[in-house]
């Protein structure tokens, strides 16, 4: 009995220092070798994944950059075309002026 709670305070106590070493964690420059090495492990693997996730992130950006075509799928790339569209605001002005000059040839007519 008496080792089961000397067992479960250990781990409790590991528990927090792991914790501690999360929230209070330096870099390994700063680090003493006279620290916890319960601490000192878990802010090595704290390092470990800050690295894994900063290769992952280089490796999503790299990878986001290209989109890739399907294999074996013929594409078509047409000519562009040679003759512009008339933007949207000259064909509505092109229409007012239209309606204005029906508007004085009835006017005209009277």
């Amino acid at each position: 009995m008496d080792t089961d709670k000397q067992a479960r305070t250990s781990l409790l106590t590991e528990f927090r220092l792991r914790r501690w070493a999360r929230m209070h964690y330096v870099s390994s420059d700063q680090r003493k070798a006279t620290w916890n090495p319960i601490v000192l492990d878990e802010m090595n693997m704290k390092d470990q994944e800050m690295h894994e996730a900063e290769e992952n992130s280089m490796k999503a950006r790299v990878s986001s950059m290209y989109v890739p075509l399907a294999p074996g799928r013929i594409t078509r790339i047409d000519e562009s075309h040679t003759e512009a569209a008339a933007p949207h605001i000259l064909k509505m002005q092109e229409r007012a002026a239209h309606n204005l000059q029906r508007t004085v040839d009835q006017l005209a007519g009277e």
